[in-house]
Parts: C-alpha cells; structure tokens; sequence
C-alpha cells in the first residue's frame, strides 16, 4: 500500500469515528426540535399516562442495565467509586404533597440530569474510544430520558393546563472545574445510580396516579383525575 493510499485510508476511518460521534447528537437535536410539537397532541389523558409510564419503565430498566455495564468496565474499583458521595450530583429525590406535585418533581429531576450525563459521555469518549458500550449507551440513554421527559411534560399539561410547569438550568452546577480520572469514574456511576433511582420512583409515582384514576372514576370524585 503506497502513502497516498495509506493516508485515504486512514481519513476515511477518523472520518467515520466522528461520523459516530456526530450522528447521536444530530438525533438529539432533532428530537429537542421537533419531539415538544408532536408528542402533546394526543388528548386523551388515559393514553397519555400509560404512554408516560411505558416509557419511564423502559428507559429504568435499560439505565439498570448501563449501570451494571459501567460498573463491570470499571473493575475492583466499581464498589469503591460507586459509594461514593458527591454533592454536585443532582438528588434522587422526589418532593411534593400531592400527587401532580410528585409527578412535576420527576419531570424536573430528568431534566436536570440530562446535562450531567452529556459530561458523564464526554468523560468517557476520553477513556475509550467511541465504540465503547458505556460510551454508546450514554448516548442513547440521554435521548432516551430526553424523551422521558417529554412524556411526562406531556402528561403535566394536560392535567394542569393553568400551571406553568418549572424547567431547571440547562447546564450542570456544582461540578468541579477539574476533576482526576478516579473522580471521574466514581462521578458518572454516582449519576447513573441516582438517575435509575429517581427513575424506579418515577414508575411508582405513576402508578400511583394510574391507580388514583381508576379509584376516582369508581368513586365519581369530581377532581382533576376525572379528566383521565
């Protein structure tokens, strides 16, 4: 093979890594464009809610699954980081007296982990190259609670239409300016751990508003989940 031959076929191959790299993010995009206009159309409040929960039972158990896949790439040290306590890493927890309240908390808990995860992928296309399964699976994983989100937006306008719904920052607080590799690993299992958290509250926050439906409409309570 002379050089110039050499040489293309080199380009080629970094021209289809960043084509790789590129790709999920143009589908991200075109989702944050286009996925808010389309997904709220439907107004039948009962599809909304089993839609909102099919899809965070999803994207929990493929988190579940991320998870076990960082921890195993990971090594000896997958204990060890992933019990570690970090104050910039958004909380699992979900606040509210009532229901609606709970289900606005999730909606606002997604949305914050969102950017913490695009810095857990950056970090990880630095360890590996991009063909690496955790590095793949971030980026499908972040599109996935993208769409989450918008499910449960969804969900939230329909069953408050009056109520402005919150939306957290774009970008991540609290991370620090630098970080060592140790506190990078220990960092993006610690946000993948608290986000199936929240998710796995999330799927019995939901439930719970199922099961209050069908409560309401057996009691002909006249209140907001009648609507449904």
């Amino acid at each position: 093979m002379n050089c110039h031959v050499r040489n293309m076929v080199c380009l080629s191959q970094r021209s289809q890594a960043k084509f790789r790299i590129i790709l999920p993010l143009l589908i991200l995009i075109a989702v944050e464009l286009l996925q808010p206009t389309m997904s709220c159309k439907n107004d039948n409040c009962s599809q909304l809610l089993r839609q909102s929960l099919k899809r965070t039972r999803l994207t929990n158990r493929n988190t579940a699954e991320l998870l076990e896949t960082y921890k195993a790439s990971q090594g000896d040290l997958a204990d060890l980081i992933c019990d570690m306590q970090m104050d910039n890493v958004p909380k699992s927890t979900i606040s509210g007296s009532t229901t609606l309240d709970r289900i606005s908390s999730v909606y606002s808990r997604l949305k914050e982990f969102l950017p913490h995860m695009k810095t857990v992928m950056e970090q990880q296309k630095d360890f590996n190259p991009p063909t690496n399964l955790v590095a793949e699976g971030l980026d499908k994983m972040i599109t996935q609670v993208h769409y989450t989100a918008l499910r449960v937006n969804c969900l939230l306008q329909f069953l408050q239409p009056n109520i402005p719904i919150p939306e957290p920052a774009e970008r991540p607080t609290g991370i620090p300016p630098a970080q060592n590799i140790f506190q990078q690993k220990a960092y993006g299992c610690i946000v993948l751990s608290r986000l199936q958290e929240l998710l796995s509250k999330a799927v019995q926050e939901q439930r719970g508003l199922l099961r209050e439906k069908f409560a309401g409409r057996k009691k002909k309570n006249i209140n907001f989940l009648i609507r449904c």
